[in-house]
């Protein structure tokens, strides 16, 4: 186990990493101000027209004043605007060297204001000016993104305050992600898109550096106000693997859960007539994607295009913990995390047409894997037929106890350990309470997880619900060691209905990998062998028959 810096991987190696990441020239400061030897004149330029610095300013956009050449540049995603302040009213413009009219642009006591039309045209916002302040309209979200990561940068509670909701504001982002994204204030950035699904609008800003790019995920609600923000590395280089058939299947969105645990998850579907047996997969630690996307590697997209070739349906969902990162991360326990959504997902699937009720699985890797046996044990009804254990790490263990055994592996370095034995220490004791945890406990990701995981023994909710199972275990994984499967083996001692398989060349993401390359393993492109998916869909054939 022990893999407890990789439930915020994003945000601490982010910060391990993000210094060696920013040019030097990125980190100077800006060569002075456009000069103002006035207040705006706002009224006397007129409601069609924007003062340009404080625009930029509101939003993020780069902007340098050259004293020698009397010229002002901004430039947003490498398009520039310059003009020279050569005199009062209409300076020489230009928009990536193409001159703009006289009035887009003109100076009113050294003041410098752009037309509104001109703004969308050069840098794609909807903004206006009214009353001495800046308002962008519920519409244009990436320009209430921007202004939001702006201002949390500069530390400006009530110009984030005016772009939120009540709830955001109540719930308030961890100090780690608000350290983070202020160190990003370094990095320029290239790109934005807008993604949306059932439960947000997401505007994603993406930071640049030369070694690693960040992405900032701002989520809005319905009425255009951040509703949740998500910051974290980006992750690029994902190859589909050759057996990724498109004509072998569809995909279609459904929703799993309400409120701030509603996420949307993909069914994929295989071709041909149904119903056919469905498996929900279950991401381990961290705030993961439906795809557990790490680096350049997608193991639980690989899992469902695989098995649908094989006539086997998959759903797989965002964490809640990435969906709503801020509604949830100071009070979720891991029953929130990984038990509730698959219960919920059950729910919906046994309602699809194309998912045959009696035959629902569980494959949880990772920490996903290790909470198999309470699943299990919460489905209280027996709607799960079996599950599969994809490097699950010792059952025999506790949380608590894990921290104990180095050999069980992780990611915690050894110099580490002992300050997490220390804080271990604190959540051990009768008096815990996470409602009022003690002033030196600081363990990520808040007190209520802990409280709840410190309860959770994985050897005695496996007596609680005999199912099929089958785990799987790569040899090359230097997160969960492949000793951990003798404990698989210990818990479940005489029980005919768990298979055990283990793969020579395979990682803890079951790709090909070497032990010593440690997570330089998921930084290549590689995909999840048929060999694996073969078995699992084998498996699932063949436990038709198996006793619950």
């Amino acid at each position: 186990m022990k893999t407890q810096p990789a439930r915020m991987l994003t945000i601490f190696l982010s910060a391990a990493i993000i210094g060696s990441c920013i040019p030097a020239a990125a980190m100077a400061s800006q060569d002075g101000k456009i000069p103002q030897t006035l207040a705006s004149q706002a009224s006397a330029a007129g409601e069609d027209y924007l003062p340009l610095r404080a625009l930029c300013e509101w939003v993020g956009i780069p902007i340098h004043w050259d004293d020698a050449k009397r010229t002002v540049t901004a430039a947003k995603d490498r398009r520039v605007l310059s003009f020279i302040l050569a005199k009062p009213g209409m300076p020489a413009a230009d928009l990536e060297g193409i001159p703009l009219a006289p009035d887009e642009v003109i100076l009113l006591d050294s003041t410098a204001y752009i037309k509104r039309e001109t703004v969308v045209k050069a840098f794609g916002i909807e903004a206006a000016w009214r009353g001495g302040k800046l308002e962008i309209p519920a519409r244009d979200l990436a320009a209430r993104a921007r202004a939001f990561v702006t201002q949390l940068q500069k530390n400006n509670r009530a110009g984030t305050d005016a772009l939120t909701n009540e709830a955001f504001k109540e719930a308030g982002l961890p100090e780690g992600t608000v350290q983070l994204v202020q160190q990003l204030a370094q990095l320029p950035i290239t790109r934005e898109r807008i993604e949306s699904n059932a439960v947000h609008r997401t505007v994603i800003l993406t930071c640049e550096s030369p070694q690693m790019n960040f992405d900032l995920e701002i989520r809005f609600d319905k009425d255009g106000y951040v509703d949740d923000f998500y910051a974290g590395m980006a992750f690029e280089g994902y190859r589909p693997p050759s057996y990724d058939k498109p004509a072998s299947y569809k995909e279609r969105r459904m929703v799993i859960g309400t409120g701030d645990h509603a996420v949307e998850g993909t069914m994929t579907v295989p071709a041909g007539k149904g119903p056919f047996p469905l498996v929900i997969l279950l991401q381990g630690d961290g705030e993961l994607d439906q795809d557990s996307t790490v680096f350049a590697q997608k193991p639980f997209r690989d899992l469902a295009v695989g098995l649908a070739n094989r006539q086997v349906a998959t759903l797989r969902m965002d964490k809640t913990t990435r969906e709503h990162f801020t509604q949830l991360n100071g009070h979720y326990t891991i029953g929130d995390e990984f038990v509730e959504p698959v219960l919920e997902a059950v729910k919906a699937a046994r309602l699809d047409p194309d998912v045959d009720p009696g035959r629902i699985y569980a494959a949880g890797h990772s920490r996903g894997g290790w909470m198999i046996p309470r699943l299990l044990a919460k489905d209280t009804d027996s709607l799960i037929k079996g599950a599969v254990v994809l490097a699950g790490a010792d059952p025999r263990y506790t949380e608590i106890d894990s921290y104990e055994h180095e050999e069980l592996g992780g990611m915690i370095p050894k110099e580490q350990l002992a300050y997490y034995r220390k804080q271990l220490e604190l959540v051990k004791a009768d008096s815990f309470d996470p409602k009022s945890p003690p002033a030196a406990f600081e363990l990520p990701p808040n007190p209520y997880w802990w409280h709840d995981i410190r309860g959770y023994s994985p050897a005695d909710e496996a007596k609680l619900r005999s199912a099929a199972m089958l785990v799987l275990q790569g040899e090359e994984d230097f997160q969960v060691p492949l000793a951990s499967l003798k404990g698989w083996k210990e818990v479940y001692a005489g029980n005919p209905a768990v298979t055990y398989k283990t793969y020579p060349h395979l990682t803890h993401l079951f790709t090909e990998g070497k032990l010593e390359n440690g997570i330089g393993n998921y930084k290549i492109p590689a995909n999840v062998p048929e060999t694996v998916i073969a078995d699992i869909a084998a498996w699932i054939d063949g436990s038709a028959s198996v006793p619950k």
